[in-house]
């Protein structure tokens, strides 16, 4: 618990860094080239990745583009809006080459969202997910929000995404897990296909946590 409350700490910190529009450089118009894009999670925005992007980076990967949807579901939209903005964020500024996605909690919804109905597994080799509810959590029926009704393990959204898995197939999909997440319950539903469990995290532990980091490395650098 102490652990996963200065993961609280430091994304609370983060935040007001990743607040405003920022519009990332396009990439170089290249077919050989790889860019990795890193999607946050609910009620958060593109600064609580920087401590893995800066892993990255120290590690060698460094084509990074963040994309933050926060603005559209303060907004009172729901995850679609996210999942199509996404793809025209894609579509302007990585104008080349395969992508891979790296998404933390409600990210991954957004992604799937992205690859099975928009389109989005003609251009992603690798989808990374760290915990996300790909089933839904308990947690969603305490709230009335939008995003939460589309959180709900009985939700149409999450139906229809299980349904669509074979249109994102050739898309290779892991999931890091962590063993103590109290945002995601069961924590079961935070598996798909490539499972990696980590043990005495917390759901913003992931954040933070470098055995997160060397696991989400090694597979951007799987064939």
């Amino acid at each position: 618990m102490a652990r996963e409350l200065a993961a609280w700490a430091g994304t609370a910190v983060l935040f007001p860094f990743g607040l405003g529009r920022r519009r990332e450089r396009p990439t170089a118009r290249a077919a050989g080239q790889r860019t990795v894009v890193l999607v946050h999670g609910y009620l958060a925005n593109r600064s609580s990745l920087w401590p893995l992007r800066a892993y990255l980076w120290a590690h060698g990967v460094r084509q990074i583009r963040a994309f933050d949807y926060g603005p559209l579901l303060r907004g009172g939209r729901g995850v679609e809006a996210a999942a199509v903005a996404l793809r025209e964020t894609l579509r302007s500024e990585v104008r080349g080459g395969r992508i891979d996605l790296v998404c933390h909690s409600l990210g991954g919804i957004v992604a799937r969202l992205y690859l099975q109905e928009l389109g989005g597994a003609r251009r992603v080799d690798r989808c990374i997910t760290l915990g996300t509810p790909h089933l839904g959590t308990y947690n969603a029926y305490w709230m009335t929000s939008r995003v939460a009704r589309e959180l709900r393990p009985d939700s149409e959204l999450l139906a229809r995404l299980e349904a669509g898995r074979p249109r994102a197939s050739r898309v290779r999909f892991s999931s890091i897990v962590a063993g103590s997440d109290a945002i995601v319950v069961p924590r079961v539903f935070g598996a798909h296909d490539d499972l990696v469990l980590l043990q005495n995290l917390g759901h913003l532990g992931l954040l933070f946590s470098p055995s997160a980091f060397r696991a989400v490395e090694e597979r951007l650098r799987a064939p």
